[in-house]
């Protein structure tokens, strides 16, 4: 398996207030990988983004590489589960993710076919605490299946940089222990 560690500020102010999503993406030796952040701000969204429906609100994600090349771009609609979009830095349609539950989620191609659902080539831990240069952060450990080859690749690695986003939980967590509370 690949392992991925997906990392977030955790303090009470990002637990509570945070309105951004923006995530840190190392690897097993602990070498960056990616950073994962909001193309805009949410704008008039942002009060939403305060509250637990967070997750109903717009994001549009740009995944970078630590030297700053383009990776993957990540997109959602407005909505509770409304399909993620994920396509290349040019905007090519790599295919979509769709959440069926909070941990559940099917990997479509780009032409809306079922490939899997991302628990077939993947697993996901989240809610793990940790430090970061002094400062606390949620850490989410992902092992994707080595032998995935594309689009499944970048499906499923798009499904867990930005986990919170697919779920439907967005910016917004109030529980301890890796669970959040529904909207």
């Amino acid at each position: 398996m690949s392992t991925l560690y997906v990392e977030q500020p955790w303090t009470a102010m990002s637990l509570l207030f945070r309105p951004h999503y923006r995530v840190e993406v190392f690897d097993e030796q602990d070498a960056p990988v990616a950073v994962v952040s909001e193309r805009t701000g949410p704008g008039l969204q942002r009060p939403l983004r305060h509250t637990g429906f967070s997750g109903w609100t717009t994001f549009d994600l740009d995944v970078v590489a630590p030297h700053g090349q383009p990776i993957m771009h990540i997109g959602k609609g407005f909505g509770r589960r409304p399909g993620v979009h994920v396509s290349t830095p040019q905007g090519q349609l790599i295919g979509t993710i769709k959440t069926h539950g909070a941990w559940q989620q099917s990997l479509h191609d780009a032409n809306g076919q079922q490939l899997c659902f991302f628990g077939d080539i993947a697993r996901i831990e989240t809610g793990a605490r940790a430090k970061r240069h002094g400062k606390r952060v949620r850490r989410d450990r992902v092992q994707i299946n080595p032998q995935v080859t594309e689009p499944l690749r970048s499906l499923a690695t798009a499904c867990a940089v930005a986990f919170d986003v697919v779920r439907g939980t967005g910016t917004r967590h109030t529980s301890s222990g890796g669970v959040d509370w529904p909207a």
